[in-house]
């Protein structure tokens, strides 16, 4: 509680944890909260703070907008309403309060926009119109608002309006003219010029030099819709539906070439019974195969070539070339949670670009926050409730400053359902020690595999070196830091395609995001690979496909339901995957330079990257760190940008 004369906190009360939006009771005696990490709504007394009332609703309860229209009740004889969004549901709760502060559940209103839509809409903001007839609930991630009816007692979803990329709020004028604000603005850039400094034009929000990280391509926009009319609406709720890329069909997927082994179909289970994911670290397609030779690369932007990177290269070229790929994140912040979970929740969304701002040094997207928490849990809860073996190494694991007496490099686990199948002496972040070292603890729990007959069908890995610790001196250089990365990688895929389990097994390998390189179709297209005897050999596949591909390729091989909208609708690989294997193992190439070069103190960008944090991805300024490593790796002026425009034809 604020004086507003002194600005000073004269008084704190303890509410739910994480707490979102305030709002205030009709009769100014009383305000309710709603609880991020708790997925409720406190009801407070204002002259003293203490709790008189509390409603359990939907996880990440967020927004709320309070009713003065009161509607029947057989109890009370009438309530007030108080609409309460629910961010990790496709619901809004509606929640009747009375005039003694009883407080009672009267209805959800479902914003999905079909029957069958697995979670994903993400409400998070409201608005009621002025005559208090109509509420507008902001859907952030299907890029929709919906408009319902609530000038009875039971609401009606009438439709919806696109919006821009990931809404945020919304709020309508007296005249009836609904305001949406969009936190991503309209589009995705390329960002051919990131390591150089890039004036923006007045025009574009001004304000001198900026480089083009993606933290900063994107800008927030306004979209302002006229008053609705029943035309209007059915005109854009069409639009809306023909947006989105989720149908009710897409759960019932089918082979879509007819000679892969990529469906779903429940008499006919895919030939391969494992899967091997492996989650890299922030590069884009151009910064490693830009001088592969083919597919729609552009070499002046490599900075790890075949030199540091032979088994990339290699692996490219024996399996699949994809350079139509995206990371649907920005940083690592959200790049973790769409490779694991098939969403970034709202919590990652809204509070990454304070932290990667450093106005808040706190990293807390990978486990361990409650109010962080997806929808439908990640990628290893959905194999184990589909009854799946599962292994971990290296997520959401916590390293112990030095090893235990058996060798053990990990103190604890993030997420109790990882703990009984994490190796706990695979070694989690810290780009201190060698990818090899991680490869070579794999490679140990391969021969035991060997050795007793199974491996477990789901096996998730962290392979974060590439990331690189910059120029700091004493630390592993840059080609090198690549170079390690990529001898473990192809360690990995040499073990595994030696051993009884490759002729019915799939490597997927991604980036989390590819937020430190630049690339010339835009700054989200990315690395992955697809290796597996049953991939179509030496091909280039340029379908697009995205981080949500991967998981729904992964979840049609197992037979597991998709998590969220984006992997239930998302494009799965089967252009990339034939029915007839092709069984022969993959042959590792030995580095072609030293692993173990250090940075020299007398770098000229030392000092620059001394003052970064490499303890946590991305505790650094990535828009510096992709200047320090143009500059040390070509030794020249970063280029100048180009700009273009990058869309979806229908």
């Amino acid at each position: 509680m604020i004086n507003p004369q002194s600005g000073r906190v004269i008084e704190r009360y303890k509410t739910g944890r994480r707490p979102y939006r305030i709002l205030f009771h009709p009769d100014g005696k009383s305000f309710f909260v709603s609880s991020w990490a708790d997925g409720a709504v406190y009801l407070h007394d204002a002259g003293n703070g203490s709790e008189i009332g509390r409603v359990r609703l939907g996880p990440h309860t967020t927004d709320m907008v309070l009713s003065d229209r009161k509607v029947p009740d057989d109890e009370s004889g009438s309530r007030y309403r108080l609409f309460v969004a629910a961010a990790n549901t496709n619901s809004v709760f509606v929640v009747g309060v009375s005039d003694t502060k009883d407080l009672k559940i009267l209805e959800s209103i479902n914003v999905a926009l079909t029957s069958r839509q697995p979670l994903g809409m993400t409400p998070s903001g409201l608005a009621l119109s002025p005559d208090q007839k109509r509420l507008f609930t902001v859907c952030s991630d299907a890029n929709v608002v919906a408009a319902a009816d609530i000038s009875e007692s039971h609401s009606r979803v009438m439709g919806f309006i696109p919006t821009g990329w990931y809404p945020t709020a919304a709020r309508v004028l007296a005249d009836g003219r609904l305001l949406v604000l969009n936190g991503r603005g309209l589009r995705s850039y390329p960002n051919r010029g990131l390591p150089g400094p890039v004036r923006v034009p007045a025009s574009e929000g001004g304000g001198g030099p900026r480089r083009e990280y993606v933290g900063v391509l994107q800008t927030g926009t306004m979209s302002v819709i006229d008053p609705l009319t029943d035309e209007a609406l059915d005109q854009y709720t069409r639009t809306a539906q023909r947006l989105s890329p989720y149908r009710d069909s897409s759960l019932d997927v089918q082979n879509l070439t007819g000679d892969s082994v990529i469906y779903s179909k429940p008499d006919k289970p895919s030939p391969i019974e494992h899967v091997i994911y492996i989650v890299k670290e922030n590069r884009t397609f151009d910064q490693v195969f830009g001088k592969i030779g083919k597919g729609n690369s552009d070499p002046s932007l490599t900075l790890f070539d075949e030199s540091s990177a032979p088994n990339h290269y290699k692996l490219a070229r024996e399996f699949v070339l994809f350079d139509n790929f995206y990371v649907n994140a920005d940083v690592s912040a959200d790049g973790h949670n769409w490779a694991t979970a098939g969403l970034a929740p709202d919590y990652t969304q809204r509070m990454w670009p304070n932290s990667y701002a450093q106005r808040r040094r706190h990293y807390d997207y990978e486990g361990g926050e409650p109010a962080n928490t997806p929808p439908a849990g990640y990628i290893w809860n959905n194999a184990l409730a589909a009854g799946l073996s599962v292994r971990n190494y290296g997520y959401f694991a916590n390293n112990r400053k030095a090893p235990g007496p058996d060798g053990a490099q990990i103190d604890g686990v993030r997420d109790p359902a990882l703990r009984p199948v994490t190796n706990m002496h695979y070694r989690a972040f810290d780009l201190d020690y060698t990818d090899v070292e991680r490869a070579r603890v794999f490679l140990a729990d391969m021969q035991q595999f060997e050795s007793s007959g199974t491996m477990p069908r789901f096996i998730i890995m962290r392979l974060p070196n590439d990331h690189t610790s910059g120029t700091t001196a004493g630390k592993i250089a840059p080609l090198s830091a690549f170079g390690d990365n990529d001898y473990a990688l192809g360690m990995i895929v040499e073990g595994v395609s030696k051993s009884r389990f490759w002729p019915k097994t799939a490597i997927f390998v991604i980036e989390d995001d590819a937020q430190n390189g630049p690339d010339h179709v835009d700054s989200h297209r990315s690395v992955m690979l697809a290796l597996s005897p049953y991939t179509r050999r030496g091909i280039i596949d340029s379908t697009m496909y995205n981080q949500s591909s991967v998981l729904r390729t992964i979840e049609l091989i197992l037979g597991m339901r998709p998590l969220t909208t984006f992997d239930a609708g998302a494009r799965p690989l089967t252009a990339a995957f034939a029915s007839t294997p092709n069984n022969a193992p993959y042959a590792v190439e030995t580095p072609r330079i030293s692993l173990t070069d250090r940075n020299s103190a007398r770098s000229p960008t030392a000092a620059r990257s001394a003052r970064m944090d490499f303890s946590e991805a991305d505790r650094i300024d990535d828009d510096e760190l992709n200047d320090i490593l143009w500059r040390a790796l070509k030794q020249t002026e970063p280029p100048p940008p180009v700009r273009s425009y990058f869309s979806r034809s229908h």
